[in-house]
């Protein structure tokens, strides 16, 4: 199992929410770009309830993310109120503090999209000071050296930066 070998207990969900409700707070002027895997449906589902709850749009950036939540919803795993979720293309409508953008890449995949945005490579997100950008995922072992290699690049582009260390 990943992470075994670490000693003591994962945090309780009720804690992630938590987690999530001070930061949306935190976040008030800032866009929120929150990066998690895309088989976590619950966290997405918690995502979504704290942007519903704090008036933010969301939108998927990733082929897994919008595959996954496409089919979970369509399964009725996943809850998203009327209006909530916004295609990507659009997020431009809106400001900065509207959006919550859920994507791929907590695990720093080369091509995933937070890697793309990192490096100024995304096509339709670019991202700097007013992003608040959460890694809603601890590093698989070994992969701790890629994240690092995107948070690195995410505060250089001045990006406020949540990751496991600071959480």
């Amino acid at each position: 199992s990943t992470n075994a070998e670490r000693p003591g207990y994962t945090k309780t969900e009720q804690m992630v929410d938590n987690t999530f409700e001070s930061l949306f707070k935190k976040a008030e002027k800032k866009r929120i770009i929150i990066a998690t895997f895309a088989s976590n449906i619950s966290r997405v589902q918690q995502i979504i309830n704290c942007a519903e709850k704090y008036g933010r749009k969301v939108a998927l950036s990733g082929r897994s993310m919008v595959n996954v939540m496409s089919i979970a919803s369509e399964l009725g795993y996943l809850k998203v109120p009327d209006g909530l979720l916004i295609d990507l293309n659009m997020i431009s409508r809106y400001t900065k503090e509207q959006i919550v953008l859920i994507t791929t890449g907590s695990q720093g995949e080369p091509m995933s999209a937070l890697t793309r945005m990192a490096f100024a490579d995304h096509r339709q997100v670019a991202v700097g000071e007013d992003d608040m950008i959460i890694i809603s995922a601890r590093p698989i072992p070994g992969n701790e050296k890629m994240v690092g290699t995107v948070v690195d690049e995410l505060l250089k582009r001045g990006c406020d930066v949540v990751y496991e260390s600071m959480y």
